[in-house]
């Protein structure tokens, strides 16, 4: 009697392994993790059944009884001393899943947090309550049929020109997965025009797939990103090129929605600590050097955050059925990358190394620089805090005005 291979070498399989664990910490239902196993791991036969058995071999549990309260408790306090602080404990239940590898429920995570935040855990219970509806409705093809562009200026302060910290993201519309968010000096400023298109130009040159069409508004910043899809999108031929671009405020813009999430569940915690230093006379916001000395420190740190808040948090959490839009409910990640399962499809387009050549060449996308700061500059703020990566978020008001107070440029 020969035996199975494929049934045998799994059991052997460091990265299935790994791969299950992911799934399981980002809390996604067993039948939305076996579509994404099914596509990594073709070589082995997949079904519910085999999917419990392999999980049950490699001792992976959604809910793990052995994880101590302790465990917990420190997790959670460590959170609660950074931008954690703004988060319910639905959100805290996926980042302590997927950051601190805590396989708890919802409840033990409410306990802990009612223990050492019952305050704070009260206050937030407002975030994410019903609002009044707002008429109109969203439709989609599906995955990469419209993306959606937009900059969030809420760090920046008064008239955008308080402290030079600025967001700019692109959001996949169907499946609302965030595909890329980047924190820069300005999203706006015409003299810098090219490091909105930059991230959004990295993001092509590594997946090779462009969206149908772009959603943006009429900014100063978006002349040169609407012209380079357009220059691309040339070469499918479906449409007219000039009509792949949908222009419209920011306020309907879909991303927009994201940007409140955002603000309340992130930040606030940032914005508090902003205020305290220019409140206190440590920042001058017309000050040159003050305002590129907190963009060394902030930029990176909430780069950082940002990135852990959209995959640990966001792409990982359910969307419910909306009243007034005709788009599918259901986990970001799944969403976007099985479609299909939602009545929607895969509308990306492909784009050649070749073609994206062209592109920069044309419109000079690759001439911005990789930094916001002058090398001198950069080589002064790390000579003073050669260890700046390991700041930590409640450390970046002592972090600036030990910078500010030995910095000798």
């Amino acid at each position: 009697m020969t035996t199975n291979v494929a049934d045998s070498t799994w059991k052997e399989d460091d990265k299935l392994k790994e791969a299950m664990t992911q799934l399981v910490q980002q809390g996604l239902q067993r039948i939305e993790a076996l579509d994404f196993l099914k596509r990594d791991f073709p070589q082995y036969p997949w079904s519910l059944r085999t999917l419990d058995r392999r999980l049950r071999h490699f001792d992976i549990f959604y809910n793990d009884k052995s994880v101590e309260v302790e465990d917990v408790q420190t997790a959670v306090g460590n959170e609660l001393e950074g931008p954690g602080k703004l988060l319910g404990y639905r959100a805290m239940q996926r980042k302590l899943r997927q950051e601190y590898g805590i396989n708890v429920t919802r409840d033990q995570v409410y306990n802990v947090m009612t223990e050492l935040d019952p305050e704070g855990l009260e206050a937030r219970g407002g975030i994410g309550a019903k609002k009044k509806r707002q008429k109109g409705n969203f439709t989609t093809r599906g995955s990469n049929w419209v993306n959606s562009l937009d900059g969030h200026d809420k760090l920046m302060g008064y008239q955008n020109s308080t402290f030079r910290l600025a967001i700019y993201g692109c959001l996949d519309t169907a499946s609302r997965k965030l595909l890329w968010l980047r924190v820069w000096t300005s999203n706006c400023d015409p003299k810098q025009k090219h490091n909105v298109q930059k991230p959004n130009f990295d993001y092509l040159y590594e997946t090779r797939v462009m969206a149908a069409m772009l959603r943006v508004d009429r900014g100063t910043e978006t002349g040169v990103m609407a012209t380079l899809h357009s220059f691309l999108r040339r070469h499918h031929g479906d449409l007219d090129p000039s009509d792949s671009v949908v222009y419209g405020p920011s306020t309907e813009n879909q991303i927009e929605r994201w940007w409140r999430e955002l603000h309340e569940r992130m930040e606030k915690y940032y914005k508090g600590h902003l205020c305290w230093l220019k409140d206190q006379g440590h920042y001058h916001p017309h000050d040159d050097k003050d305002r590129m000395l907190l963009a060394f420190i902030m930029i990176p740190l909430i780069q950082k955050d940002l990135d852990v808040f959209r995959e640990s948090v966001w792409h990982t959490h359910r969307i419910r059925a909306q009243k007034d839009t005709i788009l599918p409910d259901g986990v970001p990640n799944h969403m976007y990358s099985f479609p299909e399962q939602y009545g929607l499809e895969e509308c990306g387009l492909p784009v050649t190394e070749e073609q994206l050549k062209e592109a920069a060449t044309q419109s000079g996308v690759l001439t911005v620089p990789d930094d916001f700061l002058q090398p001198e500059f950069r080589a002064e703020c790390e000579r003073v805090l050669p260890d700046s990566e390991t700041i930590r978020p409640h450390e970046c008001r002592d972090a600036y005005i030990y910078l500010k107070n030995n910095f000798q440029l």
